[in-house]
């Protein structure tokens, strides 16, 4: 894919991987669109990265909702919807979790993703094209001790990137997900972004 003067919207974009995707998909002349709950920090790494912003919360509906609908509003489509956005609590043997924290880790890590696919898909099935792509982690492939609560949410988010792929194999939308590592930004622009 030819970056120049796409219209990429990225979850979770003010800091971390997401920030440092934002800015080699800008180098790249992408339209670059970050969201986060938080408002500070989105509006400091928007300024630095030259790039759109919009404060969404990615455990509300009606937030993601309003991100689409915004920058649908002012670009008139999404080419590429990357969801990031995602949290870690502490390792604990799972009989330890807190459940108040796993479900706000579920409503972060998994439910953040199914809104953000479900607003990408419509507006990319609109458009009859687009490119979807999650952020998952080398935990959503084997369990490990310590961490039961978070390597649920990314073996959930796992289940859900294969199904929607399925769901769209007929369409010209592509559903991909990364468990990153080393060189996670090479493998994206070369390997993802490249038809």
């Amino acid at each position: 894919m030819e970056l120049k003067d796409k219209i990429i919207v990225i979850t979770g974009g003010s800091q971390g991987f997401g920030k440092s995707l934002a800015g080699a998909l800008k180098k790249e002349g992408a339209n670059i669109i970050i969201s986060s709950h938080e408002k500070e920090n989105l509006e400091l790494s928007a300024k630095e990265l030259y790039t759109d912003s919009f404060i969404a919360d990615v455990t509300s509906t009606e937030d993601v909702e309003k991100l689409a609908e915004y920058v649908i509003q002012k670009y008139g489509k999404i080419d590429v919807w990357v969801n990031n956005a995602g949290i870690q609590i502490a390792p604990s043997l799972a009989e330890e979790v807190n459940i108040e924290k796993l479900h706000y880790l579920f409503d972060v890590n998994f439910f953040g993703y199914f809104y953000g696919c479900q607003v990408a898909l419509t507006q990319m099935k609109k458009q009859n094209s687009g490119v979807i792509l999650n952020i998952n982690s080398t935990a959503g492939l084997d369990g490990k001790p310590g961490i039961s609560a978070y390597s649920s949410s990314k073996f959930a988010l796992k289940g859900l990137t294969e199904s929607i792929r399925k769901e769209a194999k007929d369409l010209n939308i592509q559903v991909y997900e990364v468990f990153p590592g080393e060189c996670k930004l090479i493998f994206i622009r070369k390997n993802i972004l490249k038809t």
